[in-house]
């Protein structure tokens, strides 16, 4: 079992984030670890999206919890499960997020090289599409 974690004090309100934690097709554009995913644009809990992963694997997508400050997700593909979660709270006019995730599965165990410094990488991705889609309601 694999298990990172990293935070950052993102500079946009808790409720930028949290919608864009919650646009399940649209994670890939800021996740690295997703080339795509498919299916509804409403973030359902235990609805499997389908996806695909670095190295074309094809996998699913589930969100496990969806709160106001805490969002659960998991992503399988074979050989690897990923359970995450993303932690929003409120500091003055910005978001502090935590973010962790477990990796589980051989292909985790062979890929954990590859998973250094993703949590942060995850983070700034986020912190700079908050930033756009901040810039983008204020206009």
């Amino acid at each position: 079992m694999n298990t990172a974690a990293s935070h950052i004090l993102i500079s946009t309100p808790v409720r930028i984030v949290r919608q864009i934690l919650l646009e399940p097709t649209e994670l890939a554009e800021w996740n690295p670890a997703f080339l795509s995913v498919k299916g509804p644009t409403q973030a359902l809990i235990g609805r499997q999206y389908p996806l695909v992963a670095r190295g074309a694997l094809r996998g699913h997508w589930e969100y496990l919890s969806i709160g106001e400050s805490l969002i659960e997700g998991r992503w399988k593909v074979p050989g690897l499960t990923e359970t995450n979660s993303w932690s929003l709270l409120p500091r003055d006019e910005g978001t502090h997020v935590a973010h962790s995730f477990t990796h589980q599965g051989a292909l985790a165990a062979v890929l954990r090289p590859a998973f250094a410094g993703v949590a942060d990488l995850r983070l700034d991705r986020l912190a700079e599409r908050a930033r756009r889609r901040a810039q983008a309601q204020a206009d």
